[in-house]
């Protein structure tokens, strides 16, 4: 049996590519495996699947364009762009070719199809132009929301809070908090202190006893937009054990309401009292008294303030009446006051022009009439009155550390009984605060009046007086306080001539926010040329102090 030995017949000839080495530029020879060329082709359309896949129906749409138009000079909007989708593959592997090996020629049997031209972009950047720029009807983009950048942390001190807290002073730690009602703050206190007076009658016969004091205040602050509401009220009354004919009540107070009707206009209304005792040495009461007759002045002023740029005029109405209550003798007889008692009605004019802030001299003029209840008084004379004053001063505030107000000028009151001289003399008025440092606070004041007396021959009392208190913090809870008070008292008519000093020290420890412990000491001293006016007397107190 003959074997036929087939004898190897070259590609050319027989039509079947086989491997060939020889490369030419740019171009790689049809000599690849079909095997390696069918893998590398997949893997490629498998990374453009993916891509196509990510970027959305949109981006596939464009991929699938046949081709890119040169005359487009960048992407299509809405992520049209076809070219953005181009593959960036790295260097073309060996023995894969862009284009046939000749044209026209096919490879697994179907057309090749060439690729898109590469852009320098990546193909993130289409995925969020796709995302975030994507046309529609009424595009945003042309109506942006203008926003403030954000640049730091909100101001804590000028943030509105969700809820309204109270206020906390951080510089006193142990101030009170006071009871919030709405825009109002309420700051109560109430003391109860034991201690011993020297000479409770305040007269010349000096009869000492343990002294129990019983006192209530009232602080009131609003927190609202516009408009303020102001005042302090205070209430005592002292009790001696060992002299009951001394018992007495003491208080004072004034509720101040601001009313901004307009940026230039606003309206000032203020309701005022006093409550005190006469003491039986008095010239107006020089006999002596089982009781120390009440004495009680109440009443209220109303006024506009309008400003004209710098120029400031204030138009105020008052009135105040002044009762006198009934003394009864040691021997049961009923001594009527009620001759003293006197309404007072008064028209007050300001005008200020503010130089610069903090600073505005002014010119006030007050014009009131006295009315009492009776035409005569017991000794048959005709006490009602008239009368001006003219001041002229400056309100003052330098560095928030030195403020205040001081006025001098000249007061005249004409009584309606030709037998009564005319009061005159000239007038000085004033407060000023000065914090000396932060720990250091002084507080001076100084104002001139006329009193209302019964003394024979007398017209009136030309009252000048000068107080003075400077408050020193040892500690953060701990505060001493000195106080001195000067009073001249001129019989206008007669020779009676008064001279009042008072000196007092005052020492407060508080415990925590609402407990406090206060001891006081405090020493009157008059001297009267009237026979048997004069006293002195020595208080010490220490007691405890509430504030709610």
């Amino acid at each position: 049996m003959m074997v036929r030995r087939l004898r190897r017949i070259p590609a050319e000839r027989s039509g079947r590519p086989v491997a060939d080495e020889r490369r030419t530029p740019g171009r790689a020879g049809p000599g690849l495996p079909a095997r390696a060329r069918a893998a590398a082709l997949s893997a490629t359309l498998g990374v453009a699947s993916t891509l196509l896949a990510a970027a959305g129906p949109a981006a596939a749409q464009g991929a699938a364009s046949p081709a890119t138009d040169p005359a487009l000079a960048g992407p299509l909007p809405g992520g049209q762009d076809p070219a953005t989708f181009a593959l960036r593959t790295g260097p073309t592997p060996q023995g894969l070719s862009r284009t046939p090996a000749r044209p026209g020629a096919s490879r697994f049997g179907a057309r090749p199809r060439t690729p898109p031209q590469r852009r320098s972009r990546p193909p993130t950047t289409a995925i969020t132009r796709q995302a975030t720029q994507q046309g529609v009807a009424d595009d945003l983009r042309l109506r942006p929301t203008v926003q403030v950048p954000v640049s730091g942390l909100p101001d804590l001190a000028t943030a509105t809070p969700l809820l309204r807290r109270r206020t906390i002073d951080p510089l006193d730690p142990y101030g009170p908090l006071g009871i919030r009602l709405g825009g109002l703050t309420l700051f109560p206190a109430l003391q109860q202190s034991v201690g011993y007076d020297s000479n409770p009658d305040r007269s010349i016969y000096r009869r000492g006893s343990m002294a129990l004091l019983t006192q209530g205040e009232l602080r009131v602050a609003s927190d609202w937009s516009s408009h303020e509401l102001t005042g302090a009220m205070r209430f005592g009354y002292f009790l001696y054990p060992d002299n009951r004919a001394a018992n007495r009540p003491d208080g004072d107070g004034a509720m101040r309401l601001r009313l901004d009707v307009a940026r230039d206009t606003k309206v000032d209304v203020e309701g005022r009292y006093a409550i005190s005792t006469q003491r039986a040495g008095s010239p107006d009461l020089a006999v002596q008294v089982r009781d120390r007759p009440l004495v009680a002045t109440y009443g209220g002023t109303v006024g506009v303030t309008q400003n004209f740029n710098r120029l400031q005029v204030t138009v105020a109405g008052l009135v105040d009446r002044q009762t006198y209550e009934n003394a009864q003798l040691t021997d049961g007889t009923l001594l009527r006051q009620d001759d003293r008692n006197a309404n007072q009605y008064g028209l007050r004019l300001r005008t200020g022009y503010e130089i610069r802030p903090g600073f505005t001299p002014f010119v006030d003029t007050l014009v009131d009439t006295r009315i009492h209840d009776f035409a005569v008084d017991q000794f048959g004379l005709r006490r009602d009155s008239d009368g001006v004053t003219v001041r002229a001063g400056s309100s003052f505030e330098v560095s928030r550390l030195l403020t205040g107000e001081v006025s001098g000028g000249y007061l005249s009151r004409h009584y309606a009984d030709s037998r009564l001289r005319d009061v005159s003399g000239p007038v000085i008025d004033g407060t000023m605060t000065w914090a000396a440092t932060a720990l250091t606070s002084l507080r001076l004041g100084a104002s001139t009046g006329v009193i209302e007396t019964i003394v024979p021959g007398a017209s009136g009392i030309l009252t000048r007086t000068a107080v003075a208190e400077i408050s020193h913090d040892l500690r953060r809870n701990l505060r001493l306080t000195l106080t001195g008070t000067l009073i001249n008292n001129d019989y206008q008519g007669t020779s009676i001539r008064e001279q009042g000093y008072s000196a007092g020290v005052k020492l407060d420890y508080r415990v925590n926010r609402w407990l406090g412990i206060r001891a006081s000491y405090a020493r009157e001293l008059l001297k009267s040329t009237a026979v048997g006016s004069s006293y002195h007397s020595d208080t010490y107190l220490v007691g405890v102090r509430v504030n709610p």
